[in-house]
């Protein structure tokens, strides 16, 4: 005969198994960086976005040591064609957006038009924080056409284009 002890350890047992088996999904599901956090009901979905959103930012290597190589090096993805690695040198919220938005311009043959406005006259302003960068670019006659702002990923000390 089964001893009370016995079920009740059987039974803790298979509650601390369900319970990690919980835990373990919830952390499996697919994070979406870019997702609306206006849409989360809970506070546990908002905690768990954040934390997964700090994981996303420690593992991001994508981006200069400066905001001008950043720029660089995001160029140079477009010059290649390669809108997928020109979108990781955005933060990780908007990566999946802008790859959209430059799938979308290579298709109707923008890039090369973008590719000229980013390597044309521009100025680099920076933000009394010193983790913020505008660069600002410039028509042939001195007209602004464009900026683009860059951040500091604290994490892996890499800058990132937050948005243009």
């Amino acid at each position: 005969m089964i001893a009370k002890k016995e079920i009740l350890f059987g039974g803790l047992m298979v509650l601390i198994l369900v319970f990690s088996f919980y835990t373990w999904y919830q952390d499996k599901e697919k994070f979406a960086p870019g997702a609306d956090i206006r849409n989360f009901k809970t506070q546990g979905e908002l905690d768990r976005y954040y934390k997964n959103l700090e994981k996303a930012y420690k593992n991001d290597t994508f981006g200069g040591a400066t905001p001008e190589e950043t720029l660089q090096l995001f160029i140079d993805a477009l010059k290649a064609g390669d809108t997928e690695l020109a979108a990781k040198y955005f933060i990780p919220e908007k990566q999946m957006e802008e790859k959209g938005k430059l799938d979308v311009s290579k298709n109707q043959g923008f890039i090369e038009k973008y590719i000229e406005i980013l390597g044309g006259d521009k100025k680099v302003s920076k933000f009394p924080d010193g983790k913020t960068y505008e660069i600002s670019f410039f028509d042939k006659i001195g007209n602004q056409i464009h900026v683009e702002r860059l951040i500091l990923n604290n994490f892996t000390k890499v800058w990132k284009i937050e948005s243009l």
